[in-house]
């Protein structure tokens, strides 16, 4: 368990500030558009999920598999930021800040990718 203790994993700190203010973006969704409320929720999760099974992960293989498809869900998640932003429930500037953390996150994972399969 110490590596989830750890204050060093940048990236899993960073990500759980990331779902916090993130849950407060879309706390205005009406229930209407559930679905995009719900997506980005369980999205935001699974990739929660894949950075704590990677972290643990001895063989690269996984870790390409797993980092692959944190970069693939972090796509998704930035397409389904700009829906919600198209149908006016974020406005331009809060979309523009959490966009922004989830670049650095991304950019994060790019350099795990390349330090962890070397």
């Amino acid at each position: 368990m110490y590596k989830i203790i750890s204050n060093d994993f940048n990236i899993l700190n960073k990500y759980k500030v990331f779902i916090i203010e993130l849950d407060n973006l879309i706390e205005n969704i009406p229930r209407k558009d559930y679905f995009y409320k719900d997506k980005i929720r369980i999205v935001s999760n699974y990739i929660l999920e894949l950075i704590l099974k990677c972290n643990y992960e001895e063989e690269n293989f996984n870790i390409n598999y797993y980092l692959t498809n944190i970069k693939g869900s972090i796509a998704y998640l930035d397409f389904l930021l700009d829906r919600i932003y198209d149908m006016k429930y974020i406005n331009e500037k809060n979309l523009y800040k959490i966009t922004l953390k989830l670049i650095e996150i991304n950019k994060m994972v790019t350099g795990w990718l390349n330090n962890k399969c070397k």
